[in-house]
């Protein structure tokens, strides 16, 4: 009897450890994703549908759970390094507002030099080439990229409709960059991230800001914005979307090659919504919500570009060889 027991014992350790490998193969990984937008803005709702089709792909193996602003004690221009330390797996890093950790990942804010996402496609392979040692230097890798539309600058009170317009006028800004074309135009920069700027526009510490329509109508800023310039004065991206480095090599390579793919055929969808919502937001800032929306003629442009130039080479040469022999690659590229 008592071997007949034995027996049983060492027949249900053994089916209780057979049960477990089958339960370790099929165990889910779940990740959590910094995002700087709201929860019900375009891009968190972009991120969610990701993080479904990631879901879908690997069978429930990976959730992703994406945190919309506000949800986790973080701040959108520290992202790389809390990423990096693995207090998220994933986060959004929008490129104005981790150019103080990473400056090359930013060279698109440099105002008038990339100003479409057609230029920005062209010039990616560059930016990914210069950029991607830099993310793993800090323990992240760019899973994907996506973008927000071409920059502009809205804002309440008295509209900028000239060059002198500028002269004394506070405007939100997202990095140095914009900051510095302020300056060089009389204005004084505030600096603030997303979720600050209504607090601010209310309080009279911003007058304006640089953004797209998209984000405009996508964040309701539109229930304090009086008047539009339309400058196109930079691209919104890229808006990088990075790894901890350690959490995705530890992935099984079935389930990385799965989130890869995901990425890869998702990537250019995500941007092509948000850059195809830009025309129709316009238009409602302008027919719904009454916005004063004025473009500036050519010489105006030409004039700021001429007086931008000599800052790309300054800006990118103060960031060593590598910042020029990017900048010259791109501006290569673009043919600027």
């Amino acid at each position: 009897m008592q071997r007949i027991h034995r027996r049983s014992v060492v027949l249900g350790v053994l089916g209780a450890a057979a049960s477990g490998g089958h339960a370790l193969a099929q165990s889910k990984t779940k990740w959590d994703m910094y995002a700087m937008t709201g929860v019900t803005h375009p891009i968190t709702l972009r991120y969610n549908a990701f993080a479904e089709e990631v879901k879908k792909a690997t069978g429930g193996r990976l959730e992703i759970v994406v945190r919309p602003a506000g949800e986790l004690p973080f701040r959108a221009t520290e992202v790389v390094k809390v990423a990096g330390a693995g207090q998220v797996q994933l986060a959004e890093a929008y490129q104005g507002f981790i150019s103080g950790a990473l400056p090359l990942s930013s060279m698109t804010s440099l105002p008038f030099l990339v100003r479409s996402g057609e230029e920005l496609e062209k010039v990616w392979p560059i930016i990914d080439k210069y950029t991607a040692p830099l993310f793993a230097k800090s323990g992240v890798k760019n899973l994907f990229y996506h973008t927000w539309p071409v920059q502009n600058m809205f804002g309440r009170g008295k509209p900028i409709r000239t060059l002198e317009d500028f002269k004394g006028r506070k405007i939100r800004s997202t990095d140095g960059k914009q900051a510095e074309m302020l300056k060089r135009l009389g204005a004084s920069s505030v600096s603030l991230t997303t979720a600050e700027v209504p607090v601010a526009m209310e309080r009279g510490v911003a007058e304006g800001f640089m953004t797209a329509a998209f984000n405009v109508i996508g964040a309701k800023w539109y229930e304090f914005v009086e008047w539009g310039w339309l400058g196109d004065i930079h691209i919104g991206g890229p808006d990088y979307t990075i790894v901890n480095l350690d959490a995705y090599e530890k992935l099984d390579a079935d389930l990385r090659a799965k989130l890869d793919a995901v990425a890869k055929d998702y990537a250019p969808r995500f941007r092509a919504a948000n850059l195809g919502d830009e025309a129709r937001d316009m238009e409602a800032l302008k027919t719904k919500h009454k916005v004063d929306l004025f473009v500036p003629p050519k010489e105006q442009i030409d004039a700021l570009i001429a007086m931008m130039r000599p800052y790309w080479e300054e800006w990118a040469a103060s960031h060593g060889e590598s910042g020029s022999a990017m900048l010259k690659e791109v501006r290569t590229a673009l043919g600027k």
